[in-house]
């Protein structure tokens, strides 16, 4: 298997056609896959991720009806799942048919650039997927308009124009984050908050997604966030600069706002600004507040044709380089709810991630786009923890329609492990690790750890365990 970072068709071992585009340096993974691998692929020389997504395959099926799982099993050898899929993996289904679909809450998602077909496509995703539309889909634009340098453009778009690239990675995960905070919370509010510039490894784009977080939260746009961007703690200048940004999401806690991280996509393995990675594990800023809920990553390792009941889980960990973020934080100290909880944490530090949600390259996330000028309309598959992010903002947004406001989840959600029934509401991963490119991670253990955190939901369970926790 290669990488491939140029914006054209590519043909995997099987001969189909993959969808190949990139963001920033790399920060959009394509990888040609015809089945999954068992050996470890060699990690690209930079690892500049922002936003949080793998863009896997693209079926050119040229039809607005969606894949099933089987398709994919058949085409590429991995599971892609719809959100059907998701709600009997994670016991949606009896908060659905109680009427808990986040009515009455809103989520806020916020990312670079956004998408110039995001309505058109919400609006075919939820068609064809039979959801109805949300109650209210607002943008929002706090920092400037957006001008895009791909809209309008003639097919094929030339690749190498980084701003391209960056942009188009951009749509991708606008896409995803709010198509599928949609699909698990049909009845809530969603609003799109975008900024003008790329945010990329702290170099840029960060104050700007703070303002316009800042913007969001001054105006109380809603009180659940979905974000997929990091940069790596290291990165940064001093660890005061860390500090300075994080009363931003302080501020929010004390508000009541969850704000939902996704924890990154390689591992303990991340990189410096020139792409070089750090030699000894490392985690990224904002996951590792401990200010916000940090959405760590899960495989389902057995592809299923469909999923109709919970299917166990393991570490997300692939082709030696990709996998969840974790680890101990090198500038905040252990949150008071994690030293009640009493992990496992020798360096008194903010351990990550809190919780986790199925990420992987073998239990794809199925999405519909249509802005990519270098492709036909269709269904592309993706992985990454930023499809766990949103999907966690969707069920913070029922539990808060089943029992009322819930404020800052985390310590809500430690209270649940340690004097509530955690062995219900939380499915504990056990299997696996988060080691990435050589670099030796954490391995999951029984309860709390630093590869899946708590685990992975069960949706109604937690929501009634929730309704007899206190702030």
């Amino acid at each position: 298997m290669v990488f491939s970072m140029e914006g054209s068709m590519k043909t995997s071992t099987s001969g189909r056609p993959l969808k190949s585009v990139a963001l920033s340096i790399l920060s959009l993974l394509i990888l040609p896959v015809a089945a999954h691998a068992s050996t470890a692929m060699p990690a690209p020389a930079t690892l500049d991720i922002a936003p949080q997504i793998v863009v896997v395959n693209h079926l050119n099926r040229g039809s607005a009806q969606p894949p099933s799982s089987s398709d994919c099993i058949a085409a590429i050898g991995f599971g892609c799942y719809l959100p059907s899929d998701m709600a009997h993996q994670y016991d949606f289904t009896p908060e659905y048919a109680a009427g808990h679909d986040g009515a009455g809450q809103t989520i806020v998602i916020f990312d670079s650039f956004g998408s110039p077909t995001i309505a058109q496509d919400l609006a075919t995703f939820d068609a064809e997927l039979r959801l109805p539309a949300p109650p209210s889909f607002k943008i929002y634009q706090p920092e400037g308009n957006v001008v895009l340098n791909y809209d309008n453009l003639p097919s094929p778009v030339g690749i190498h124009n980084k701003n391209i690239s960056n942009e188009l990675g951009w749509a991708y995960e606008t896409t995803l984050d709010v198509e599928w905070a949609h699909a698990m919370a049909p009845g809530a509010n969603i609003a799109l908050v975008v900024i003008p510039v790329a945010e990329t490894q702290g170099v840029q784009g960060l104050q700007n997604m703070e303002n316009a977080e800042g913007w969001a939260l001054a105006h109380h746009i809603g009180n659940i966030w979905s974000n997929s961007f990091r940069t790596t703690e290291q990165a940064f200048h001093t660890p005061a600069t860390i500090r300075n940004l994080n009363s931003l999401y302080h501020a929010a806690a004390q508000q009541g706002v969850s704000v939902f991280v996704a924890s990154g996509d390689f591992g303990v393995a991340n990189s410096d600004k020139q792409g070089r990675l750090f030699p000894f594990p490392t985690v990224a800023f904002p996951t590792s507040s401990p200010d916000v809920i940090s959405v760590g990553g899960t495989e389902i390792p057995t592809p299923q044709p469909a999923l109709t009941s919970y299917n166990p889980e393991t570490v997300w960990n692939e082709f030696g380089f990709l996998g969840t973020g974790g680890g101990y934080s090198s500038v905040f100290g252990e949150p008071s709810y994690q030293v009640s909880a009493a992990i496992p944490d020798a360096l008194s530090a903010r351990g990550l991630p809190d919780v986790a949600y199925n990420s992987a390259v073998i239990s794809l996330t199925n999405i519909y786009e249509s802005f990519d000028p270098r492709f036909a309309p269709d269904w592309v598959q993706v992985a990454g923890t930023s499809a766990a992010a949103p999907q966690w903002a969707a069920i913070d947004a029922i539990a808060n329609q089943a029992d009322g406001a819930l404020g800052f989840l985390n310590p809500r959600l430690y209270r649940i492990y340690t004097n509530g029934p955690y062995g219900t509401a939380f499915h504990d991963i056990t299997v696996g690790d988060n080691s990435a490119s050589g670099i030796t991670g954490y391995s999951a253990t029984a309860g709390w750890d630093p590869a899946t955190g708590l685990g992975t939901p069960d949706v109604h369970q937690l929501v009634v365990a929730l309704s007899a926790t206190s702030p």
